[in-house]
């Protein structure tokens, strides 16, 4: 709610900085691609990371922000001396966790392995949506526009699924329960291929589909403010703020819708490969 409160400010804010500048490229581009610096502020210095952080770099500072900031919030909405969450902030995160197992885990994994895989899935969940609303806040930037990140992840999500397949049904068995049963002898070449190369554009989707959608979002809004630096003039800035802001309110769904069909789509594929018999 704060931040929607401020967000007309922040707007006009960068729009005013927008019309006085020569040349925003580069502080625009940095809320979508990865650097070595970071602005602070539109009109300040470049503040350099030091090198042991991942050899400098923007997007790992915003994973450790994300990091520190669910630890920060969310423990404490965890701790209860009753049964029942205190606080606002206490019941919205309940009702996230609740949603999670209820609509991604429960059905995909089960009551009784849900109950286990459930940690995996909110730690994911909750992860990749604060970086999605830490990229929205101008200055900051936006990990998950990154492709090497999304791409790790996705890896991450890979080889999570084919190891539990594997220790859950045996590597012989699950292998050979990814050809479905009944097909004629001289389709099993091909099907054998297909379901193999299967198990990687799993992983590919969920790199792209997340490195697309935050990606585009935020190119169109630094796009519509950009049309300001082109006609140079605070008149221009008069459709576009309001304009910007309605795709801004879009981003934040976005990041949330984002963030769960990224942990469906893990639960998705954990689930096939833990239980093949469905």
């Amino acid at each position: 709610m704060i931040l929607l409160r401020l967000l007309p400010a922040l707007l006009l804010l960068l729009t005013a900085v927008s019309a006085r500048a020569e040349d925003l490229g580069e502080f625009v581009l940095h809320h979508i691609i990865d650097a070595p610096y970071w602005y602070v502020t539109p009109w300040g210095p470049k503040v350099y990371f030091p090198s042991w952080m991942a050899g400098g770099s923007l997007h790992v500072f915003m994973m450790f922000v994300a990091a520190a900031l669910l630890i920060i919030l969310l423990i404490p909405a965890a701790r209860r001396t009753t049964p029942a969450p205190q606080g606002r902030f206490a019941h919205m995160v309940e009702a996230f966790v609740i949603f999670i197992r209820d609509e991604v885990v429960t059905p995909n994994l089960g009551a009784k392995d849900g109950r286990k895989w459930l940690p995996f899935f909110l730690t994911i969940f909750f992860f990749i949506l604060t970086l999605n609303l830490v990229g929205l806040i101008p200055g900051m930037g936006t990990a998950t526009s990154n492709i090497n990140f999304t791409a790790a992840f996705a890896i991450m999500i890979f080889a999570t699924f084919n190891i539990a397949g594997i220790i859950k049904n045996g590597p012989v068995h699950y292998f050979t329960n990814l050809i479905p049963k009944g097909l004629p002898f001289w389709l099993l070449p091909l099907m054998a291929v297909i379901e193999f190369v299967g198990l990687f554009t799993k992983a590919v989707a969920l790199a792209l589909r997340l490195f697309a959608n935050m990606t585009a979002g935020h190119a169109l809004i630094f796009s519509l403010l950009g049309l300001i630096i082109v006609f140079k003039s605070l008149i221009a800035a008069v459709p576009l703020v309001p304009f910007t802001l309605f795709i801004y309110l879009i981003e934040i769904l976005v990041a949330f819708l984002q963030a769960y069909i990224f942990t469906l789509l893990a639960g998705l594929f954990i689930g096939q490969a833990v239980h093949q018999e469905h």
